[in-house]
């Protein structure tokens, strides 16, 4: 409906226009919307073109700023003027770095949401029998994964193989997209415009503007990246490069971002073991007691539970090594630039940003900190964004990063 209204009959419900200073733009029907926005307070601007709008020769434009976003549609010809012709490519990643990305990239959860709305989708345009079809072989392939288990002295529930091979399916789905979209990706940079292109059937343009409004190059790390010993980059949630090697990512921040990456990182002692990992080793402990008191009340017939209490170690395990070696590679840096290494569920984000877009930096202390001397770190940037340095010696964190 939007894009009928504001593209194809534009003319009579959209006001746009474009000067050197800023861009205004008035829309709707029965209530008008007005909005300008500032030329210099824009982060970035991302062109989308799905395959339906180049079928009309039409783009869909969003333009962000730090506090909000605009969009708006244009011809497939008409260009923006705050946004310059780049012709020529720096960078273009290989086919395999591309997947390895859209590998460390893909989320389950997310996958799931995605695969939900095509089933929706498929049932809308094709008829419920379709729909019911796919649901009927993810239950048929559960139902194979359950008996192969249960031949291995395993009991699964059929709704949990059900979900599982369903969680498979949707990451399947999720990945493959996220594929498509990282596909035919280039980099190329103009001044301080940095221009991401990417996409297969949808295509995708990112402006990003290399300025201190909100500025943040961000590296995540998982176990395969730490492996692997390379990580996918991003700047402001847009992924830059798929695949950078650890050794090469300073020269990639400081070449496609213009930052320089700091070297002497302060990072938690040894004795933040607990902080860091006391967690998810007392649910380790806290399932081994359940399943020693399952032995030793007779209940030896509830192989469901006892399967579950074994799942739920082994989980609780890994997350307790995965947390043991994020410690090691967590801290806090400070130089021309700064960058916070910190955990957020299962994944580690470096964050690189420039010392002035910080606004505020908070230290706290527990009462178990307080006595190995330790302290915690939160660092308050321009965009309400906020990073946290934990479990670091009070006394060897750095003072320099105060505004």
């Amino acid at each position: 409906m939007s894009f009928f209204l504001y593209y194809i009959l534009r003319r009579f419900f959209v006001r746009l226009e474009f000067t050197n200073d800023e861009i205004r733009l008035e829309k709707g029907i029965l209530i008008k919307r007005a909005a300008v926005l500032p030329v210099s307070a824009i982060t970035e601007t991302m062109v989308k073109r799905t395959l339906f709008l180049r079928i009309f020769r039409a783009k869909e434009v969003e333009i962000h700023t730090i506090n909000g976003k605009i969009k708006f549609y244009l011809h497939k010809n008409e260009n923006l003027p705050f946004v310059p012709k780049i012709r020529r490519s720096l960078i273009r990643p290989r086919l395999g770095e591309i997947l390895f990305g859209a590998f460390i990239d893909t989320r389950a959860l997310g996958g799931i949401f995605v695969f939900v709305a095509i089933l929706r989708k498929i049932g809308t345009l094709f008829g419920g029998d379709y729909s019911d079809r796919i649901i009927a072989a993810i239950s048929d392939a559960a139902e194979n994964v359950r008996r192969a288990l249960e031949l291995l002295h395993i009991a699964v529930p059929k709704i949990a193989a059900t979900l599982a091979v369903f969680a498979l399916a949707s990451w399947i789905i999720a990945y493959l997209r996220k594929a498509a979209r990282l596909s035919r990706f280039e980099i190329s940079r103009r001044g301080n415009i940095l221009m991401v292109k990417s996409g297969l059937i949808t295509l995708y343009e990112h402006s990003l503007v290399l300025n201190s409004n909100g500025f943040l190059a961000v590296s995540r790390d998982t176990i395969t990246t730490i492996i692997a010993g390379r990580a996918p980059l991003y700047l402001r949630n847009t992924m830059i490069l798929p695949c950078v090697k650890r050794e090469n990512l300073g020269q990639a921040i400081h070449t496609l971002c213009g930052m320089t990456l700091p070297k002497s990182k302060i990072a938690p002692p040894k004795r933040a073991f607990m902080g860091f990992c006391g967690a998810p080793l007392g649910w380790s402990a806290a399932f081994a007691a359940s399943l020693v008191i399952v032995y030793s009340t007779r209940l030896r017939a509830a192989m469901l539970l006892k399967t579950a209490l074994y799942s739920g170690i082994i989980v609780s395990l890994y997350a307790t090594a995965v947390c043991l070696l994020y410690m090691k590679r967590s801290g806090i840096a400070a130089g021309e630039s700064v960058c916070v290494s910190s955990r957020k569920g299962l994944r580690l984000y470096n964050s690189v940003f420039p010392l002035g877009n910080i606004r505020m930096e908070t230290r706290s202390q527990s009462l178990f900190q307080l006595k190995s001397g330790l302290c915690n770190i939160r660092v308050f940037t321009v965009g309400r964004k906020k990073f946290l340095a934990r479990q670091l010696i009070k006394r060897e964190t750095p003072r320099c990063i105060r505004s």
